[in-house]
């Protein structure tokens, strides 16, 4: 008897394989500045792929390079990350959100518990849900106005040379490490509410996803449903987790569009709902996953050949700042 592979099994595995490596650099970004806060040599360098989880930063640093054409040496992995991710929502929709970002399955997870524990999730009422989405434009505009805007230059180098800057990274390690009474809350609220609400983080409070939101407006790659092969049995709405009426658009160009391809494999009409290039070549979900992880690979890798993507802060300037002689 034949066992059929699950359909989603492609993001599945890539978003393990991305779990397991956050998780590996984070233990090994915790070892390293553990020892450096006691006076040890930690015997490798500061694992520069954390500067995955500073997009300020990131953001600070590719407005930089793109003013002054210099890609600032404190933090350099977090611009090139940054950038990645914008051209992935160019290529592929918020592919990054559903394949790639650590928050995404975490989600999911959440979700589909509260649909065991309580038999279903609950959506807002369409007056409610449309102004709440927009919260995520407006914390997005916030960073933007601040960062990519009003600042000038010479104020955004001196932030990006900063003590402040140096250490951001360690600075949100014990920032979760130890967290407030008020941070404990505000997690668990946001545990509850994705429970309770599909994608809730996503879809109403991450600017991170808004950015890539806007970004993939222009994406070459789309979801599109064939009218002459559809059988408008619904099924492909009734999966989406951003709640798009995918049954009645020929092409999804929301940013809403996640790009997770629940669409696409619970639609029982072979063909009819598809993520297309360019309108023209259907991609399968393990091409996508190709072409996905082969972009941030790319840009690590020419990061790295061309000596911008490790930091150039030594060890020694990072002991002083967490106060060792």
């Amino acid at each position: 008897m034949s066992h059929k592979l699950p359909p989603q099994l492609p993001r599945y595995l890539v978003q393990a394989c991305y779990l397991i490596f956050f998780l590996g650099i984070g233990w090994r970004f915790v070892h390293w500045v553990d020892l450096l806060a006691a006076g040890l040599d930690p015997g490798y360098p500061r694992p520069s792929a954390i500067d995955g989880f500073l997009p300020i930063s990131g953001l600070a640093g590719l407005r930089y390079w793109l003013q002054s054409g210099e890609l600032f040496p404190v933090h350099p992995a977090a611009a090139l990350i940054l950038l990645a991710a914008l051209l992935s929502g160019l290529l592929l929709k918020r592919g990054f959100c559903s394949w790639v970002c650590p928050v995404f399955p975490i989600s999911e997870g959440l979700w589909r518990l509260g649909r065991r524990l309580f038999g279903r999730n609950f959506a807002p009422p369409f007056w409610l849900d449309l102004p709440l989405r927009g919260l995520k434009y407006l914390l997005l505009g916030f960073f933007l106005v601040e960062v990519g805007w009003m600042m000038p230059l010479p104020a955004l180098r001196a932030f990006l040379a900063s003590n402040y800057h140096v250490i951001a990274d360690v600075r949100l390690l014990e920032f979760f490490r130890h967290p407030s009474l008020l941070l404990s809350i505000i997690l668990l609220l946001l545990a509850l509410l994705c429970l309770l609400v599909q994608m809730a983080w996503c879809r109403y409070l991450c600017p991170y996803g808004a950015l890539l939101g806007l970004a993939s407006l222009l994406s070459l790659g789309k979801i599109g449903r064939a009218e002459n092969l559809c059988i408008r049995c619904g099924l492909c709405s009734a999966r989406c987790p951003a709640w798009l009426p995918v049954r009645d658009r020929k092409v999804i160009r929301s940013p809403e569009c996640y790009a997770c391809y629940r669409c696409v494999h619970n639609c029982p009409a072979p063909g009819a709902v598809t993520f297309r290039f360019l309108q023209r070549r259907a991609l399968p979900s393990w091409l996508f996953a190709l072409l996905l992880v082969g972009l941030f690979l790319g840009v690590a890798t020419i990061g790295r050949f061309t000596g911008h993507w490790t930091g150039r802060v030594p060890d020694s300037a990072i002991m002083r700042l967490l106060g060792m002689p």
